[in-house]
């Protein structure tokens, strides 16, 4: 599946004018469904950008034994899995991307997930959810989830919200390779990825 490519097809959807639309907008005027529709494109877009430079950035761990697969499906529901990785040990990651505005820089306040003046919290929530629905479908529990900050700066260089850790792309290889520690189990990791594979399909949208 390409990366991002349910971001973008989500954002067509949904961002998709009316006739009359078309017509009001030709002379200058929005209407505040055309305003919403427009931050959603902007939004899928955003999201879009973020998948795509994370598995540039994963790219690497193809030839080091790793298993990764962009865009999936969960069993049940509309949401989708970003990146799920599989270790050389055979060890369970889920990734959620963030393409995030530079001058907004993220931290930790109070336990809260802040982005500028912005309380995210709910997006890590949200991320941390999909992550366990996504390793209850592989027979696993506590999966490991990555939200992976592209763009805005992150104090710290990481830290936690709930199981969630929310990390700069730029550390994110280091942290991966940090987490796997040398150790291989080929067989497990082949298996794991082969049932991801079928319990977590690549994501169909309607373009």
């Amino acid at each position: 599946m390409i990366p991002g490519a349910s971001a973008a097809a989500w954002g067509r959807e949904v961002g998709r004018l009316r006739w009359w639309q078309h017509l009001v907008a030709a002379v200058g005027v929005q209407t505040p469904e055309m305003r919403r529709k427009a931050r959603h494109v902007q939004n899928c877009n955003a999201g879009r950008i973020g998948e795509q430079r994370t598995a540039k950035l994963l790219q690497p761990l193809a030839g080091e034994g790793w298993h990764i697969l962009h865009d999936r499906a969960l069993p049940t529901g509309k949401a989708n899995v970003d990146h799920v990785l599989i270790s050389p040990a055979g060890v369970l990651l889920v990734l959620d991307s963030k393409m995030w505005r530079r001058d907004w820089p993220v931290r930790l306040e109070g336990g809260r997930l802040m982005r500028g003046p912005r309380d995210e919290t709910g997006d890590a929530e949200k991320a941390g959810a999909i992550a366990a629905r996504a390793a209850a479908a592989l027979g696993l529990s506590r999966p490991t989830c990555l939200l992976v900050v592209h763009n805005a700066p992150v104090a710290g260089g990481g830290f936690h919200v709930g199981d969630v850790s929310v990390i700069p792309a730029d550390r994110l290889l280091e942290l991966l390779r940090h987490n796997a520690n040398g150790r291989s189990n080929p067989r497990e990791a082949l298996r794991l990825a082969q049932r991801a594979e079928v319990r977590l399909p690549p994501k169909v949208t309607r373009g």
